[in-house]
């Protein structure tokens, strides 16, 4: 495992000379952008898009998964409401004519084995890899979920918080995925938030959204109304605050 907090920046909010202790009012602000060719796997219930069963385990394999780590530094890669996201060591990189594969195998009791290749190139940083398990025995078609409407742009800025510690602030570069409120529907992709901001059509005005992102092992929800063009929104993220 590799220190993601190797990464954090301190901002120094006060001009010293004015501050009544040298370490007032001072921020640590940490970027979770540490690995930078990364894979959110997605793994739910092909009948009925439902997220993968809690007890189900994801195994990588290949020449170069040695080199894979979950997002938050970690090697112990598991799946968290059916998700999480993986990628390669900060000081590995794929060259333009060698791609890195690596074999994702996903088991859950009563499903059959799934396996896929994921790989990385030089001219993409990140990636969805969907895979739907299918029950054992089952011999009806995989559920299809129809892209969701479009409608204007909406800018969201996530900012992480650590539960215990109010000097501290995380800027989340993570997949984020959303859903109506109240809703039992399956989480759907909204895209790639770098640095805490994501900037999204596929939000309508007036409506109520839970959002969801994967870290650390960890599940991290937040609701928000949507009835303006922008909005700040802060997301407790326990799993970035072991430092």
């Amino acid at each position: 495992m590799f220190r993601i907090n190797t990464m954090c920046m301190v901002l120094i909010m006060c001009i010293l000379s004015a501050c009544k202790k040298p370490t007032e009012n001072i921020k640590i602000v940490i970027d979770t952008d540490v690995i930078k060719y990364t894979a959110m796997i997605n793994v739910t219930d092909g009948q009925d898009g439902n997220p993968a069963p809690a007890n189900s385990t994801i195994t990588i394999s290949g020449n170069d998964a040695s080199n894979i780590y979950e997002l938050s530094g970690k090697k112990n890669i598991q799946l968290s409401a059916g998700m999480v996201t993986i990628g390669l060591h900060p000081s590995i990189a794929p060259a333009a004519d060698q791609p890195i594969s690596i074999i994702a195998e996903i088991n859950a009791p009563g499903y059959n084995k799934e396996s896929r290749q994921i790989t990385f190139t030089a001219e993409k940083k990140q990636q969805v890899v969907n895979i739907q398990l299918t029950r054992t025995g089952s011999t009806a078609p995989p559920v299809v979920t129809p892209p969701p409407p479009v409608y204007n742009n909406v800018s969201l800025t996530f900012t992480g918080r650590c539960p215990n510690r109010t000097d501290v602030e995380i800027r989340p570069s993570v997949y984020v995925y959303f859903r109506a409120s109240g809703s039992n529907a399956a989480f759907q992709y909204l895209g790639y938030m770098d640095k805490g901001n994501i900037s999204t059509n596929l939000l309508a005005q007036n409506a109520s959204y839970d959002f969801q992102i994967v870290f650390g092992g960890e599940t991290y929800r937040i609701n928000q109304k949507i009835d303006q063009t922008a909005y700040n929104l802060t997301i407790d993220m326990p799993a970035a605050c072991n430092f």
